[in-house]
This record gives structure tokens, C-alpha cells and sequence, in this order.
């Protein structure tokens, strides 16, 4: 096997493709993910739907779903309190 061959298997210099890979496209996020994965990150700390709402200017229910997507993504956790709030996590480390 010539070193051309052994690249070509690897997948070393093959021309890029403009989907992501498989195991990273549950990671691309929509503006408004964005948005408000970008309020809980700049915070440091938990924040409820509506604090998130007043500082991303989005409505409540859009911030709802937001969360919920980026929950199921392992970008946000959920604290069980009396008033339910969010804190953003690296993906990978278990909560």
C-alpha cells in the first residue's frame, strides 16, 4: 500500500464536504439557540426562562423551546428548583 493509498482510506486530504459530520450535526444551532446559549454563558451563572427572555428580547415560549433543544443537546442544564432555572455546560461533562 503507497502512502497515497493509506491517505486516501483515512480520509486525509479529502475535499470537504458542506454538511457537518454525523456525530456533529446535532450540534449545529439555529440563531435563537444561539442566542440564548450566548445569555447563559456570558452570565457564569443559572438563569430562569424569563431573566433569559428579558436579555435576549425573544418571547418566553421561543426561549422555552430553545432550552429544551439545547437541553437535549447537552449544551444547557435544568436545575430542579422551585423556580425552574438554566445554566449553560460543556458537552461531554455528565451533570
Amino acid at each position: 500500500m503507497t502512502r497515497e493509498d493509506a491517505q486516501r482510506e483515512s480520509g486525509i486530504g479529502a475535499p470537504l464536504s458542506a454538511a457537518p459530520p454525523s456525530g456533529l450535526d446535532s450540534l449545529v444551532l439555529s440563531a435563537r439557540e444561539k442566542a440564548v446559549l450566548e445569555v447563559l454563558m456570558e452570565c457564569g451563572t443559572s438563569r430562569t426562562e424569563a431573566q433569559i427572555a428579558a436579555k435576549c428580547g425573544l418571547p418566553r415560549d421561543i426561549v422555552a423551546g430553545s432550552l429544551e433543544t439545547l437541553r437535549t443537546k447537552g449544551l444547557v442544564s435544568r436545575f430542579n428548583t422551585l423556580v425552574e432555572s438554566y445554566v449553560a455546560r460543556f458537552p461531554g461533562v455528565e451533570v
